[in-house]
């Protein structure tokens, strides 16, 4: 978690959705309203801090956080499965559109 000296805005930012995310997966529906608001939540995290995040962008990153292990490595930090999830909950999201 971010909550250190010296951690970056950004990381500090990220970490209540990401803890959020941990969370929602424990639950196991990347459907949920819930997921749905912190996907959006996670995109404006992103747009925030990378100046952009189209839906092409989430699409991108939802196939890292679901098979890139140096993705799980970090976001699995915050609890196991959070990076699958947040990839899933991405698709999910996506595919309502």
């Amino acid at each position: 978690m971010a909550s250190y000296i010296g951690a970056s805005a950004e990381q500090e930012s990220a970490d209540p959705i990401l803890v959020a995310f941990a969370a929602e997966a424990a639950k196991g529906d990347p459907a949920s309203p819930v997921a749905r608001e912190l996907v959006l939540r996670w995109r404006d995290h992103l747009a925030k801090f990378s100046r952009s995040c189209d839906d092409e962008k989430l699409r991108r990153l939802a196939d890292l956080y679901s098979w890139d292990d140096r993705f799980s490595e970090v976001l699995d930090s915050y609890g196991p499965g959070t990076a699958r999830f947040m990839g899933e909950a991405i698709e999910a999201y996506l595919d309502t559109l």
